[in-house]
This record gives C-alpha cells, sequence and structure tokens, in this order.
C-alpha cells in the first residue's frame, strides 16, 4: 500500500529528461509487455506471441541502452573493460547485441540450451543466474531512486550498477565466444602484425617508386596481387640478413617482455646493387602485367 501510495505522489513526468525518469518508464513498458506475454497462449494466437515477444526484446534493448547511459554518468571510472569487443565478428557488433545478450542469459537461468550447445549453455547457466538477479537489483535500485529523487545517484544504486557491469561483460564474452569464432589474442596479434606490414609496404613501394600514388587512389586491381608479394619478399629478404635479431625481439613480443616487434621500416636492407634488391621491381613490373585472374595480357 505504501508503494502504491508513493507511487502515485512521486511518480516523474513522461516527459522528464532526467534518465532515472526515462528508465522508469522504460521498466514500466518491460513489464507490462511482459506480464501480457506471461499471461497468452502462445499455441492459441502465434502471431500475436510472436509480436510480443519482438516488443519484449525491444524494450530490453531500450532499459539496459537506459542503464548504460546511467552507468556512463554515475560510475564513469569504473566501468567494466571491454576491449575483448574488438574480436568479435562485424556481425556480431550492432546496437542490439545486448538486448540479445539479457534475453539469452534469462533463457540460460530458465534451464533452455542456445542453439544445441549443451556443455557451453551448462558452463554459463551459474553466470546467467548471477547476471539475471543483478540486473533485478539494478531495476529495483533504479526504481526506487526515480520514487525519490530524479537527481541523486545513491552508494547503493553506484555499488548495484558496478557489479551488474562486471558480470554483463563476462557474459558477454562467455555468449558470443561460445556462439562465434572469436580470434584467440595471438591470432588478433598477429591479424595487427599484418596489417602494420601492408600498411609499411605500401609505403616503401611509393617511396621507391614501385607503385604510385594514383594506383592507390584509383583501387587498381593489380595492387591486390603487387602488396602481399612485395610484403612477402621484402619481410624475407629482411630476415635473411637479421634472422636472429627479428626471431628474437619476436619471441620477446609473444612472451610478454616487453619491446615492439620489428617492422620494415626499422629494418636495414639490402644496398639497391644488390641483385636481391632487384627482386621487388621485377616482381611489380610482372604483376603489372597480369590481367585479374593472374593471367598475362595478350
Amino acid at each position: 500500500m505504501m508503494n502504491r501510495f508513493r507511487k502515485w505522489l512521486y511518480k516523474p513526468k513522461r516527459s522528464d529528461p532526467q534518465l532515472l525518469a526515462q528508465f522508469y518508464y522504460a521498466d514500466e513498458e518491460l513489464n507490462q509487455v511482459a506480464a501480457e506475454l506471461d499471461s497468452l497462449d502462445g499455441r492459441k494466437d502465434p502471431q500475436r506471441c510472436t509480436l510480443l515477444v519482438s516488443q519484449f526484446r525491444s524494450c530490453q534493448d531500450n532499459v539496459l541502452n537506459i542503464i548504460n547511459q546511467i552507468m556512463d554518468v554515475c560510475i564513469p571510472q569504473d566501468r567494466a573493460p571491454r576491449d575483448f569487443c574488438v574480436k568479435f565478428p562485424e556481425e556480431i557488433r550492432h546496437d542490439n547485441l545486448a538486448g540479445q545478450l539479457w534475453f539469452g542469459a534469462e533463457c540460460l537461468a530458465a534451464g533452455s540450451i542456445i542453439m544445441n550447445r549443451e556443455l557451453e549453455s551448462m558452463a554459463m547457466r551459474p553466470l546467467a543466474k548471477e547476471l539475471t538477479r543483478s540486473l533485478e537489483d539494478v531495476r529495483g535500485a533504479l526504481r526506487d531512486q526515480a520514487l525519490r529523487d530524479l537527481h541523486t545517484y545513491t552508494e547503493k544504486m553506484r555499488e548495484a550498477l558496478r557489479h551488474f557491469d562486471v558480470l554483463f561483460a563476462e557474459f558477454e564474452l562467455s555468449y558470443v565466444s561460445a556462439m562465434v569464432p572469436v580470434k584467440s589474442p595471438r591470432e588478433y596479434y598477429v591479424q595487427q602484425e599484418v596489417i602494420v606490414l601492408f600498411c609499411e609496404t605500401v609505403e616503401r613501394a611509393l617511396d621507391f617508386g614501385y607503385l604510385t600514388q594514383d594506383m592507390i587512389d584509383d583501387y587498381e586491381p593489380a595492387l591486390m596481387f603487387t602488396i602481399p608479394r612485395l610484403a612477402i619478399v621484402w619481410w624475407l629478404l629482411a630476415a635473411e640478413r637479421h634472422q636472429a635479431g627479428l626471431l628474437s625481439a619476436l619471441t620477446r613480443c609473444s612472451e610478454g617482455e616487453g619491446g615492439t616487434p620489428p617492422t620494415l621500416n626499422s629494418t636495414r636492407w639490402p644496398d639497391t646493387q644488390h641483385p636481391t634488391a632487384q627482386w621487388p621491381r621485377g616482381l611489380c613490373r610482372w604483376t603489372s602485367e597480369l590481367g585479374p585472374q593472374g593471367r598475362r595480357h595478350v
């Protein structure tokens, strides 16, 4: 009875721009859709059930989006690190991912198996249950505060948000890694090395006159063959002359001992009169005579 009276007396206005007010009405809408979904017999009205499920997930997205905005304001220095997201495939990184994670956590907590991955689902279930409990605590704390003071974030709220943020980040990594292939730290490091190698190859090829800026600006098809081949040749030439130093530096980096990996620009190259120094120029000349399918023009 007291809660109803407080809700009637202190309920924020729907037009109020404060984040707690926005959360209050977003959470209300989510609860209304959830209540209707629980009371509906999906077998009798499958179309209505499908529509409500879609609306429910949209409401979850909205609630989580507002909670994230509140965390950015309330605990900006205490947010859980999410550097691992760069390893996710591009098709996974979208605005609706948070809502999908919440939906997946509730399914796992209820005992469901996600996408026939029984072992992964069993391993994630304890974390999913803890996450859903934490989210309920956060929603309760934010609703309560919205009926008290829209301008104040209590320490209880902050602590609940910190705990939820850590759990959500941990679940995000576990869930996505179970659903799609995610690069290991070593694979991601190698990808970065290749990117640097190709960039420095282009820079060096421009300096030597093997390529022109117009070829790059015009997306010359031959560059798809030329750049990787130049990178391989130049790297092999460098490794041949300084193999011991290169391997030592790469080993130190891979073992986490610090230092930066050797790059093309930090490597001493063969003298321009050396026979091997003519390989890149010959390679560029030969590649430019090939068509898109790698066949010599007639």
